[in-house]
């Protein structure tokens, strides 16, 4: 457990398959017992850990869930058992809508806060996926990008594709957070992409980035995803990956780390956001 700024956080990543929620169940369980047996701070899960339904159009209405429901108690109970945080995206319910929902469990099995996922992935054309994808026609967009004062530290969370827009990041970081965590079903042969961004979301925004994917090609819609998890220090430094299989990746940190980066370069203090209106969509 955490010492001074000193923390354990772990990945988890899985191939969780279509339809399949109390297997999926089983195996989450057994690696959230692997984290917490490690002493881990935090633990993150991939996107939509559940299943990501894309083997039947409306498999996701079976797959959604309330929030708190079955996978987020089975969260609460591992979070409160080993005293850590938990975090990862699953379907949410909500009345007559859909959301790509980040629920942050506290060490008390209490439900902090949520992200709802603000860039959908909509890649219609992609050649490499029959039919392409477009998430928004499953789920609605978030609008807001929260961070948690918790415990252990700041926390921003980010789901997959936000990944590919750097103002998520730059403004979770503006709001303060020390720790960046990024749910993700990250397409494969993608692994290019994940890596440079993931390094690249740390260097420039000086904070931990704490990164689980889903593995493996899932069966039933014949989907494959990249894998490997990993944290990345405030340097940009892959400080662990997780290997070519189902698995949990356990590492150290220390947020001390951040301000020493901040002082070799401070690159927050040489900002000029004058220079940065057509950023604002309002501002074009």
């Amino acid at each position: 457990m955490a010492k001074g700024n000193e923390l354990v956080v772990s990945a988890i990543q899985v191939t969780a398959v279509d339809g399949e929620i109390e297997a999926t169940h089983e195996k989450v369980s057994r690696l959230l017992d692997r984290a917490g047996e490690r002493g881990s701070d935090l633990v993150v899960l991939p996107e939509v850990w559940t299943g990501l339904a894309y083997s039947e159009s409306e498999l996701y209405r079976e797959t959604a869930e309330t929030i708190p429901g079955p996978s987020t108690d089975l969260l609460a109970a591992k979070a409160e058992e080993y005293g850590m945080y938990v975090v990862g995206s699953i379907y949410e319910r909500s009345n007559d809508a859909f959301y790509n929902s980040s629920p942050l469990i506290d060490p008390q099995g209490s439900i902090v806060g949520k992200y709802l996922k603000t860039h959908l992935f909509d890649a219609p054309d992609r050649v490499d996926i029959k039919g392409g994808i477009r998430e928004s026609d499953k789920v609605k967009a978030g609008s807001e990008l929260p961070v948690f004062d918790t415990s252990i530290g700041k926390i921003g969370v980010s789901v997959c594709s936000d990944l590919r827009f750097p103002e998520v990041y730059r403004v979770l970081r503006l709001k303060g957070a020390q720790i960046i965590v990024c749910a993700s079903a990250f397409l494969s042969p993608r692994f290019d992409h994940w890596e440079f961004f993931l390094r690249a979301r740390a260097a420039e925004n000086q904070a931990f980035v704490v990164a689980s994917g889903q593995y493996g090609t899932e069966p039933k819609s014949g989907i494959g995803f990249v894998g490997r998890s990993m944290v990345v220090d405030p340097w940009g430094v892959v400080i662990a990956t997780a290997p070519d299989t189902e698995c949990c990746i356990t590492t150290m940190i220390d947020l001390d780390f951040i301000e020493e980066i901040c002082r070799r370069y401070p690159l927050m203090d040489q900002r000029r956001p004058s220079l940065y209106g057509i950023i604002d969509e309002e501002g074009r």
